[in-house]
């Protein structure tokens, strides 16, 4: 008899709240699984870097990086 058999079997002699607990355990116990991730991937810490090593640091600041592209959008040509 397998473990999911004889874990039913005895599901059917417990009281409505004692299963509740054990359903809710059940679920905390799957909640706490972290799901593995394969081992050719990438940490989030070397794709950041990768992002990050693409832009050229040109030494302005976001507020200026922000004027930059508003003005490149939104300047009016004659």
């Amino acid at each position: 008899m397998s473990t999911l058999e004889k874990t039913i079997h005895l599901l059917n002699v417990l009281s409505e709240s004692q299963i509740e607990t054990i359903y809710s355990f059940a679920q905390f116990l799957s909640s706490q699984k972290t799901a593995e991730r394969p081992a050719d991937m990438d940490s989030l810490d070397d794709i950041f870097e990768t992002i990050v090593g693409v832009i050229p640091d040109t030494g302005k600041t976001l507020e200026e990086y922000r004027e930059e592209r508003i003005r490149e959008r939104y300047e009016v040509i004659d």
